[in-house]
């Protein structure tokens, strides 16, 4: 099994939980072989691992942030601040040069 499966009674309380490479005793067998049960760990042994080599693959590559010039991996490749407190700071600034030129018009 690829995956873990957690076995629960009729009353909703945990009874074992399975595990990919743990091995089972007679009653864990013939608990097993119960037909609800059949059909769950069947569901599960359909499921199969996610290749490694995707895992492994970098979808951006790391940027420069513009406010304090950090190198930082970004999460979209839209993105520009390492942080939401430089983004913060670039905004703030921003909006004291707005109000700056404001004023003197």
């Amino acid at each position: 099994m690829a995956y873990e499966c957690k076995v629960f009674d009729n009353k909703g309380k945990l009874k074992k939980v399975l595990r990919g490479k743990e091995t089972l005793s007679i009653e864990a067998k013939s608990f097993l072989e119960q037909k609800s049960t059949k059909k769950a760990v069947s569901y599960i042994k359909k499921f199969k691992e996610p290749p490694k080599e995707i895992l492994n693959e970098t979808k951006f590559y790391n940027k420069i942030c513009i406010v304090c010039s950090r190198e930082y991996h970004p999460r979209h490749p839209q993105t520009k601040y390492c942080s939401h407190e430089c983004q913060k700071e670039l905004y703030l600034k921003n909006k004291k040069l707005e109000k700056a030129d404001r004023t003197k018009n």
